[in-house]
């Protein structure tokens, strides 16, 4: 648990730690003369690598053995963060945050298959949820103090924290056994071309603003992107061992989990771009006070991931997801009608952002869930690793496509583009919602066999039961509630979720029939009526 969980919590706190460290590293020696544009690259060195090795690590982690890979990927990760924190000049610096892209890419998938792989299956849903929560730890404890590190001792202190916590991690999973490997390596020539259209995709979609959308770099690395990713498919399709695991692909329950995760991708990636925008630029919040703004987010995150893993196994993952949509479309509807003045609003901010946070929470619980659980025993990190990509292509759209809003707003009022992002989320969470209905409901997993056997021998036998057989760590059997016909006192009926989001649509028309454009610190009229619109669909 330290392992896998240490690994998901010291990625997430590092990449929020490569945010904060923008505004920083713009008035540091390293960044002399270096442009705006430049600077960027911070984010896009390590997303680049991250995004496009992500599901050829995962098929990589199943055949090698899944401790191997987080072990590789943890010393990868960790001597990132060191040549980082001793880079002399500004493209070393991208270079070792490459570097760890490429390690978090190995850890992602194994960390949770490895998890997994090491439980029983009636404990999956719940250690899923913990693996979870620990992104949410992660971010907590980055956004309540990264800021003040930062401030207080430049940017080198947001990096040590990985470099440190890091080569804990490898020490501990020295320790922990591996996991049964296929020890059939995928095709190298399709995992090559999957790596550089993963790569051409990310590159595309993260620089079209800076590019400029129809310039020949990026509609080229669009096209190259498309191109290399489409001899990836027709290869998989004729090799034994693909890098692209089509048969995981062509399953209902895994391609719905996908899809889920990359709209998951847009909303969460698109909220966390602008969030800080709006509390750094906007309402004119130092550095140190915008990280403890944004730990309501990560702490919903925690706390919800947390009670997600019960909910999964009694109720599976549809409920969870769809809870999660009406939390999250519910935070962001009062942070529309209410939060977007040109003065901050704290107590409404605090308020919204943690409900946001808690309906993010669950939603990336149930889609992990749905995604990880949806393949065999022996596909554990492929299904982690695909779906993980689908998110982080979800999160560049989602980027770019808040920035774009940003720049051009569709409505008008107080803060046009934020309202225009947020209405946007709103309805990037309705349609997950509605994909969510149509996860299948989770079935009991069938007693153990030698509980069955025990109630026979009872019944035929005098004298004490015999002791009760312990399955093995690891063993594989029937998986437990990803989704449901289940029985009528333990399911959450679809009538009382209808009734929630009704309930949510009259509280929402009532707040913003409260907010007239007359009134100062309020959301356009506009912005008003799209809300409204967008809730009604939920």
């Amino acid at each position: 648990m330290v392992a896998t969980c240490g690994a998901m919590a010291v990625v997430m706190a590092d990449t929020i730690a490569a945010t904060l460290i923008l505004p920083v590293l713009g008035d540091s020696p390293l960044a002399e003369g270096a442009a705006a544009g430049d600077l960027q690259w911070m984010m896009s060195a390590f997303a680049v690598p991250y995004a496009a090795l992500l599901a050829s690590c995962g098929r990589l982690a199943d055949a090698l053995g899944r401790r191997r890979m987080l072990l590789a990927g943890l010393m990868l990760f960790t001597a990132g963060a060191a040549v980082a924190l001793a880079a002399p000049v500004l493209s070393v610096l991208l270079g070792a945050r490459a570097l760890q892209g490429v390690g978090a890419a190995a850890m992602i998938p194994a960390s949770l298959s490895l998890l997994l792989a090491r439980i029983t299956p009636h404990r999956r849903t719940l250690a899923i949820g913990i693996w979870s929560a620990a992104a949410g730890l992660g971010g907590v404890l980055m956004h309540g103090g990264g800021g003040w590190l930062a401030a207080q001792l430049g940017w080198h202190a947001l990096l040590a924290p990985s470099m440190i916590i890091g080569v804990m991690l490898i020490l501990v999973t020295l320790a922990v056994p591996d996991a049964p490997a296929s020890g059939r390596l995928p095709d190298l020539v399709s995992s090559l071309l999957l790596l550089a259209g993963g790569a051409a995709l990310i590159l595309a979609i993260s620089k079209g603003q800076a590019w400029g959308w129809r310039t020949p770099a990026t509609i080229g690395t669009a096209t190259t992107a498309g191109a290399l990713l489409l001899l990836t498919v027709w290869r998989s399709e004729r090799h034994r061992v693909p890098a692209i695991d089509l048969q995981l692909w062509r399953r209902p329950a895994f391609a719905l989990a996908g899809m889920i995760s990359l709209l998951y991708g847009m909303l969460s990636f698109g909220l966390l771009a602008t969030a800080p925008l709006l509390l750094h630029q906007t309402w004119s919040m130092g550095l140190a006070a915008v990280g403890v703004a944004l730990a309501p987010i990560s702490g919903g995150v925690l706390v919800t991931s947390l009670a997600a893993g019960p909910l999964l196994r009694r109720h599976g993952a549809r409920s969870v997801i769809y809870t999660g949509v009406l939390i999250t479309s519910a935070g962001a509807l009062w942070l529309l009608a209410h939060g977007l003045t040109s003065q901050p609003n704290l107590p409404v901010w605090a308020m919204a952002s943690a409900a946001i946070g808690c309906g993010l929470g669950a939603i990336s619980t149930g889609a992990s869930a749905a995604a990880a659980l949806s393949a065999g025993a022996t596909h554990y990190a492929s299904a982690v690793g695909a779906s993980m990509t689908a998110r982080q292509v979800g999160g560049a759209l989602g980027v770019a496509g808040s920035v774009v809003l940003l720049q051009r707003p569709f409505l008008s009022g107080v803060l046009p583009g934020h309202a225009s992002v947020i209405v946007v989320l709103i309805a990037l969470s309705c349609l997950i919602g509605l994909l969510a209905l149509l996860i299948a409901a989770p079935t009991p997993p069938p007693a153990p066999a030698a509980t069955r056997l025990t109630v026979e021998a009872s019944a035929t036998a005098p004298g004490p039961a015999p002791a009760r057989h312990r399955e093995p760590s690891g063993a594989s059997s029937r998986e437990p509630a990803a989704g449901s016909a289940i029985p009528a006192q333990q399911r959450l009926p679809l009538m009382t979720m209808y009734a929630t989001a009704a309930a949510l649509v009259a509280a929402t028309d009532f707040l913003l029939a409260q907010s007239g454009p007359a009134s100062p610190g309020t959301t356009a009229t506009s912005a008003s009526a799209a809300a409204t619109s967008h809730s009604g669909a939920a």
